[in-house]
């Protein structure tokens, strides 16, 4: 095989290393970036595999020719390094994976492998270095950076600028007259942009991820192109993500109802959840027909308005209302919203506290209850939790029964929805990374307080934060709270947006999914053990006992991911949500109900032993009896002679001698 290296950066020059310590042919002519496939046009006659590194195919390459890439159409691919390792079926070293994840997600990638800070700067330090950025640059790009998110770059070399910006913004233009890059922005918005543009697709490439990088080649725009695609870009930046999740239990004959209003989705491979869970978790959540242990649906319409008002009108975009049903009988409805317009503290409170509810907590004398929204509207469908007369049973918001049919569910969770909750606030973290215990509404947007806080006792609300908390990147302005109510996420940056949509929907789907089946086994526990004597009871229990243990299998996990920062997330909201207490609860109720099972089936086999003994006895007797007529019979009618009237004398009375002891014995037997 021979390797053919493109553009100088960190990740080039460590395959190069790579390949030298493997003894593997490889040709380098110090190109940088931009290489192009020509530029190795004599070396392609090579007989063997040809792998070319990061090269722009500009003519046609042999057929023994592989590309190696994770940029534009291979951006969903490992890093270059990475592949490279796999074809020749080595391990990476530590270093090594920090320059894999450098090149591919930049300091969130080496965030992820929890890199620490020395670790970081080392890499970005030597990656600028392999780009040839000099000291100059690096002073020509401190002298750039003003306070905006777009900047006009005075080096060539964007990379020094990056470094330095990305804990400043969240999402920011570089550029000079020749080319411009976007960064931190959603990669597919950005591509959406320039295809408005007319921009063609040879001329521009990305990577990074979801959240990644769009750049224009150098020399493909004029400078006047240039300022006018920044005058006229115009995304609006996502604020504040809410995911509202409903567990409900069903009955599985009804599901094909339940779910008339949405389309199954089959799981489609995405790279980032596939590599993150283990199989186990993925065989039980990642469905691909219908008929396994869960199937996700969706409903038909997409990004529909969506509008709550309490202290205001909120107008938010419903990105999609989802639907996973799980083969416990337990299914979970989930809103999926997006905020770009409100940015205060009290909005993403009052949105996450007001948009959750399903129905009033009570009613007062007036009929009304200040804890739910004046209204809820999404789809046409308006709920404005007005009664005119005091309700005598618990009716569902119409916004839910807008999707689900309320005579097929039952609510697993009691008012509320649970909430799973992003917010991009600079503010906000910075004062969580100087003291997160004393902030009150650090408490408010974990435990969903949109009217103020509701604990006012210092000692508990200390106790409660502690508690819920999740501060391992703290000191990066990123913080995570648990509580039985929700998981939220709060940052300077929208670095974990990817994470809390995917993966963390992903393990808290899981979660609420176990603790309704947990609900719905012990009510199934009760019906049983309140009909105990029944005699369907034995078949109840059996069936029972083997779904428990299914259940138990395909979906109680200790750990889902190896990851350090999901294996503890994970950990904590198994706590929190009580999760293990109450399996073991329910595991010792269900196992005492099937030892009582298995007692009152040994206890009914030796009752009906004993009757069949009984008997068996009883036709010993009679046959006994029956004996001993018959030899009376036998005895006397052939020995007496053939006087008739003699042998009678003696023949009967021995019959009913004989059938009356025989009575005798039987009746004392029985008592």
């Amino acid at each position: 095989m021979l390797f053919l290296l493109g553009g100088y950066d960190l990740e080039m020059l460590t395959i190069k290393e790579l390949l030298k310590q493997n003894n593997i042919k490889f040709i380098d002519k110090n190109l940088s970036w931009g290489a192009k496939l020509s530029d190795y046009q004599d070396e392609l006659n090579f007989d063997g595999t040809i792998y070319g590194v990061e090269l722009e195919e500009d003519i046609t390459p042999p057929k023994n020719y592989k590309s190696i890439d994770h940029h534009n159409k291979n951006s969903h691919l490992p890093s270059s390094l990475e592949q490279v390792a796999h074809i020749l079926n080595v391990k990476l070293n530590r270093h090594q994976q920090l320059v894999s994840a450098n090149d591919a997600n930049h300091i969130k990638g080496m965030q992820n492998l929890n890199a620490t800070y020395e670790e970081i700067q080392t890499i970005r330090e030597l990656d600028r270095k392999a780009q040839g950025v000099t000291d100059k640059d690096e002073e020509l790009a401190k002298k750039s950076i003003k306070d905006l998110n777009i900047i006009y770059s005075k080096t060539p070399h964007f990379s020094a600028i990056c470094d330095r910006v990305y804990d400043k913004f969240n999402n920011y233009i570089v550029y000079n007259d020749k080319k411009i890059v976007f960064y931190g922005y959603k990669v597919k918005d950005i591509l959406k942009y320039l295809d408005t543009k007319h921009i063609k697709k040879d001329d521009y490439y990305y990577g990074g991820g979801e959240f990644g990088f769009v750049g224009i080649a150098e020399d493909k725009l004029s400078k006047e192109n240039i300022l006018n695609l920044i005058e006229e870009f115009n995304i609006k930046e996502i604020i504040s993500y809410h995911t509202f999740m409903l567990p409900f239990i069903f009955e599985l004959e009804d599901k094909k109802e339940i779910v008339s209003k949405f389309e199954f989705k089959p799981y489609k491979d995405e790279y980032n959840e596939l590599a993150y869970f283990h199989k186990f978790f993925k065989s039980s959540m990642f469905s691909k027909d219908e008929n396994e242990n869960s199937s996700f649906y969706q409903f038909k319409e997409k990004d529909i308005p969506f509008s709550i008002s309490k202290s205001k009108e909120y107008k938010l975009n419903l990105k999609s209302v989802n639907l996973r049903m799980f083969k416990t009988g337990v299914g979970i409805l989930s809103f999926h919203i997006e905020n770009d317009t409100y940015q205060d503290e009290k909005d993403i409170l009052e949105i996450n506290d007001y948009g959750r509810r399903i129905y009033p907590e009570y009613l007062d004398e007036t009929l009304k209850c200040n804890l739910v929204p004046n209204y809820i509207e999404v789809d046409g469908v308006k709920e404005d939790f007005h009664y005119t007369k005091r309700p005598t049973k618990i009716t569902l918001s119409k916004i839910i029964t807008h999707f689900l049919p309320k005579e097929k569910i039952e609510v697993a969770v009691d008012d509320r929805m649970f909430v799973i909750s992003f917010y991009k606030n600079e503010t906000f973290a910075e004062k969580l990374k100087d003291d997160f215990m004393s902030y009150d509404k650090w408490y408010e947007y974990i435990y969903i307080d949109g009217d103020g806080i509701t604990v006012q006792n210092d000692e508990m609300k200390q106790e409660l934060i502690q508690k819920a908390t999740y501060p391992r990147w703290q000191n990066y302005k990123t913080m995570y709270g648990i509580s039985k109510y929700s998981f939220v996420c709060l940052s300077s940056s929208d670095f974990t947006l990817s994470h809390i949509k995917t993966m963390y929907f992903q393990m808290f789907s899981l979660l609420l999914m176990v603790r309704a089946t947990i609900l719905k086994f012990s009510n199934e526990v009760s019906d049983i053990a309140n009909n105990i004597d029944k005699k369907e009871t034995t078949d109840k229990v059996n069936d029972l006992y083997k779904r428990y243990i299914q259940f138990v299998n395909n979906f109680y996990f200790r750990e889902v991911t190896a990851k350090d920062q999901g294996l503890e997330i994970y950990e904590k909201a198994l706590d929190i949500l009580n999760i293990q207490r109450d399996i073991k609860d329910l595991d010792a109720e269900i196992d005492e109900l099937h030892k009582f099972v298995e007692i009152k089936q040994k206890k009914e086999a030796e009752i009906e032993a004993e009757k069949t003994n009984k008997k068996l006895t009883d036709i010993s007797l009679y046959g006994g009896i029956l004996l001993l007529a018959s030899f009376f019979t036998g005895f006397f009618g052939m020995n007496v002679g053939s006087d008739e009237n003699f042998s009678g004398y003696f023949v009967y009375p021995s019959i009913l001698v004989s059938i009356y002891f025989g009575y005798k014995y039987i009746k004392r037997e029985k008592r």
